[in-house]
């Protein structure tokens, strides 16, 4: 048997070894239960609810049903937000895989990634940045499909009036997050 260097070996408790093996785990923080789904040792997404790890657990399963729970691979990301909830400072520099999302959410996100911790873009600046002069609502919709907030930023887009806008995972969350960073809005 060969194997590439990019592939990941795991054994479930049946005995079966999967190749490329998409894994999650599950964290409790202060603003709800977190599930987080990697493979390669590539964070593909983060959601957040407050309907508790049953609920999250159902969710990710419809939309990785091959996916097997494990913790190991999510420490240093678990630690990470722990410490980012606690309103530290953190260097997010957690590999991620977006290749699942179009091409301009992709060029979006990448955008994202440039926030500073603590600072607020509008939805219309994003656009800007990606060439577009009035991509606002295009913008929008392609925040929307952010599959990791907190780690690609988006909770730090907001509207052009400086109202807070929408977010994927609650407006209160989105609210909580930008308190974290001690950023103030109207």
């Amino acid at each position: 048997m060969v194997i590439s260097e990019n592939c990941t070996i795991v054994v479930n408790l049946s005995g079966y070894v999967k190749l490329d093996a998409t894994e999650f785990a599950l964290y409790e923080s202060s603003i709800g239960t977190i599930g987080l789904v990697a493979k390669r040792g590539k964070l593909l997404s983060l959601e957040i609810t407050r309907e508790g790890g049953y609920t999250i657990t159902r969710s990710l399963s419809l939309r990785y049903p091959q996916a097997m729970r494990t913790e190991r691979p999510f420490r240093r990301v678990s630690l990470l937000l722990d410490r980012y909830l606690k309103g530290e400072r953190v260097d997010f520099d957690i590999p991620v895989d977006v290749s699942a999302e179009t091409p301009f959410t992709q060029r979006v996100l990448r955008v994202l990634q440039g926030i500073p911790y603590g600072e607020t873009r509008s939805y219309l600046w994003v656009g800007r940045q990606l060439g577009y002069k009035t991509a606002a609502r295009a913008v929008g919709q392609a925040v929307k499909r952010n599959p990791i907030p907190i780690i690609i930023p988006c909770h730090r887009v907001i509207r052009e009036d400086g109202s807070i806008g929408g977010f994927s995972q609650g407006i209160a969350v989105k609210r909580r997050l930008l308190a974290i960073e001690n950023v103030e809005l109207p």
